[in-house]
C-alpha cells in the first residue's frame, strides 16, 4: 500500500470511530434528559406535598394555639 492509501486508511478508520463514539454519546445525552425530565417533574411533586405538609401542620399549631 502506499502511503496515501495507509493514510487514507486511517482517517477513515478515525472517522468511524468517531461515528461510533458521537452514536454513544447521543444515545446517552437522550437517557440524560430522560433522568433529569424525570428529576425535576419528581421535584415538583415533593415541593408540593412538602408545601401541603407545611400547611397542613400551620393549621394543625393554630388549632392548638386556640385550644389553650
Amino acid at each position: 500500500m502506499s502511503k496515501i492509501t495507509e493514510q487514507l486508511q486511517d482517517l477513515k478508520l478515525s472517522i468511524d470511530n468517531i461515528k461510533e463514539v458521537m452514536k454513544k454519546i447521543k444515545i446517552e445525552n437522550s437517557l440524560l434528559q430522560q433522568q433529569q425530565e424525570s428529576l425535576v417533574s419528581e421535584k415538583a411533586d415533593l415541593i408540593k406535598k412538602n408545601e401541603a405538609a407545611k400547611e397542613q401542620i400551620e393549621a394543625i399549631l393554630e388549632r392548638i394555639k386556640n385550644i389553650e
